[in-house]
């Protein structure tokens, strides 16, 4: 394999000596109590990466005082009680071989009064598009107050143990509220021009530093441009790089964008590609001495070399990639790039649940802040265990079974592995998912899991194998509406249209524009056809994770696909026509040449229900329970294998 020696190179930032060139992200967890204390699950969770083997964790975004916090179970370090917590954290992430900074933070507009208590606080009383409420525009008192804030934090913070401080001024937070004049509409010494808007930010890296000492390190984040008319262009945020290094930032970390950046840039879905911030990277490093980190989809070690290797930065920054596997770097230093578990940037259950003020968690990796509740051990009583169905629920059953040491055979009705997830691999920008699933296939086969495919599971079948336990996985069915005409041959399922099993027409209507239906859409509009989409309630796209969302709808606004909501079927005729109810009238369209149908699933129970009653030991997940996403059939699957 090519040599990753630049990655693995050690590098010093102010006193901070680091063994390698991977850092993990500053990423908000809502592990933290409803206070901001550091909470066991914190611990656990940030000892897993930094044993992991990033020469730099970089803790969580963390309020330097009450009304600065963005997030319900956010981390604090607003007070000197909350030292002793942060003080066991660092120790815990040194023990595990990591060095330890920690980001302040506070929130400014991007906030609301539920969370905080109060009216939030910006440079200029304008609302946040996100969020839409009104902020308290600060006086020069508050401005000097919360700069004080924010070296009492970072005095904390040395006092914690921590080797560095980072300094959040990105994403629309609140310093990067005054650095922009899409948030910043002030007059006054804090505004009117880059050098008043930049004043707040430096100002707080001189109190800072003050505090800190000349050679304790201090990062600072910037978003390299913010993608928003009137927000940050990568020439004013190359002014500011250059004023914050003389400043006395030792660091900076350039990523993207605020809340009101289309498509979710500052954790990007899928649907961009990989390495995306790496030229605001080099532009910014371009005019600073000092070390640069790159962030924005560089979990692949070979890319990561890649960026090191072109000068384009000096340190390499990953976050929801040590969600799904927390060892790339170990991996990646012994040569073994095959054995990581891909992140999918899918979003569903990292940035999703974070929006949804929920713990977050990984759709590929549910142990991911449930570290001690998912750690996998021996069984002490290996058994015979059939898993039926080879999706991502009974795959990742099979997987976990075969670690703990039992015996696993796995049936699957179709050919090839993957279920839904074969599936979800084929309309535009998701070819990353077969990578997932290519690893899920490959560790089953590697654990000697017996695979039967193309094997419809019958009671007497799985009876042959003479289980001790059965996971049924055997997911959910498509539904076909009673609608006149859809029993016509000219109608087709979604799932068959994107595996190839149904060819279609140029003129193709949609039934159902969910998440299902409008990336079934996307795909047709990919290869030219004629798209309408119909939707019975008001919203498209339900069940897509928001950036994701924006970036299908936006391929088929581009495409010419017609979308129409609040929209019923009521009848396909054999001359193409459809008859819709909308809008409080009936309406036809068409003609088309096909219908394609994604409205909906049905559990598919029956073989569960047939086990019930001749094997002891016998349990349902996944689709077969309720139709629902992959992150609730791989938790469901890794919790079900833990117990038997």
């Amino acid at each position: 394999m090519p040599r990753l020696d630049r990655l693995f190179q050690p590098i010093t930032i102010g006193a901070m000596h680091l063994p390698n060139r991977l850092v993990m992200a500053p990423m908000v967890t809502n592990y933290a109590s409803e206070d901001g204390q550091v909470t066991p699950r914190l611990i656990d969770y940030l000892s897993a990466r930094a044993a992991g083997g990033v020469g730099l964790v970089v803790v969580e975004a963390s309020y330097v005082r009450s009304d600065g916090r963005g997030f319900v179970n956010q981390l604090g370090i607003h007070r000197d009680d909350l030292v002793p917590g942060l003080h066991q954290l660092v120790d815990t992430i040194h023990a595990n071989g990591a060095k330890a900074a920690i980001q302040l933070f506070h929130a400014g507009r991007q906030t609301t009064s539920a969370i905080t208590g109060i009216q939030p606080i910006a440079p200029s009383p304008t609302p946040d598009p996100a969020t839409g409420q009104l902020p308290r525009e600060m006086t020069l008192a508050d401005i000097e107050q919360i700069q004080l804030d924010f070296a009492d934090a970072a005095r904390r913070a040395r006092a914690a143990g921590f080797d560095a401080v980072e300094i959040h001024g990105a994403h629309g937070y609140l310093i990067a509220q005054f650095f922009s004049p899409f948030s910043n509409h002030r007059t006054d010494e804090y505004g009117a021009g880059i050098h008043g808007r930049a004043r707040f930010g430096l100002e707080i890296v001189r109190r800072v530093r003050d505090v800190v000492g000349p050679d304790y390190p201090i990062h600072f984040r910037i978003s390299g441009e913010e993608c928003v008319p009137g927000g940050l262009s990568i020439d004013q945020t190359r002014i500011i790089a250059s004023l914050l290094e003389e400043a006395g930032v030792n660091a900076l970390h350039v990523s993207v964008g605020n809340y009101a950046t289309p498509g979710r840039l500052i954790t990007a879905p899928m649907d961009i590609d990989r390495g995306f911030l790496v030229p605001l990277a080099r532009k910014i490093k371009d005019v600073v001495s000092v070390p640069v980190i790159a962030v924005g989809r560089l979990e692949n070690p070979l890319l990561a070399e890649q960026v090191l290797a072109m000068g384009a930065a000096d340190l390499i920054a990953i976050g929801r990639g040590l969600l799904t596997d927390p060892e790339i770097p170990n991996k990646a230093r012994r040569g073994d790039l095959d054995a990581i578990f891909p992140c999918i940037a899918c979003n569903q259950a990292c940035i999703a649940y974070l929006m949804e003020q929920r713990p977050i968690s990984c759709l590929l990796n549910p142990g991911c802040g449930n570290e001690r509740e998912f750690a996998l051990m021996k069984s002490a009583r290996p058994k015979r265990v059939v898993v039926v169905g080879g999706g991502p629920g009974g795959l990742e059953a099979a997987r976990i079974l075969a670690e703990r040491g039992h015996t696993v055979q796995l049936i699957e009705e179709h050919t090839r592995l993957g279920g839904e997830f074969a599936t979800a691999t084929v309309p535009p920008k998701k070819e990353e998912i077969a990578a997932a699933l290519g690893w899920m296939i490959s560790e089953v086969r590697r654990l000697g899991v017996q695979v039967l495919l193309g094997t419809v599971a019958t009671p007497e079948i799985v009876q042959q194998s003479h289980p001790d336990a059965v996971i049924v996985a055997t997911g959910a069915r498509p539904v076909r509406p009673p609608v006149t005409g859809l029993d016509r041959p000219e109608v087709v399922f979604a799932r068959d249209v994107l595996l190839g099993r149904s060819a279609v027409g140029g003129r193709v209507l949609v039934v159902g524009a969910g998440a299902v239906g409008l990336e079934t859409a996307e795909f047709l509009v990919a290869q030219q056809k004629k798209v309408t989409a119909i939707e019975m309630t008001e919203t498209f796209g339900t069940g897509l994770e928001e950036g994701h969302r924006y970036w299908v709808m936006e391929t088929l606004r581009a495409g010419g696909a017609v979308l129409l909501n609040r929209t019923t079927l009521e009848a396909f005729e054999a001359n193409g026509t459809v008859h819709v109810y909308r809008e409080g009238r009936g309406e036809i369209l068409g003609p088309f040449d096909n219908v394609v149908l994604a409205a909906g699933y049905r559990p598919n129970d029956t073989l569960y229900q047939q086990l019930r009653a001749c094997i002891p030991e016998v349990y349902l997940i996944g689709d077969a329970v309720k139709p629902r996403s992959a992150t609730e059939a791989i938790r469901e699957a890794v919790r079900t294998a833990r117990k038997i």
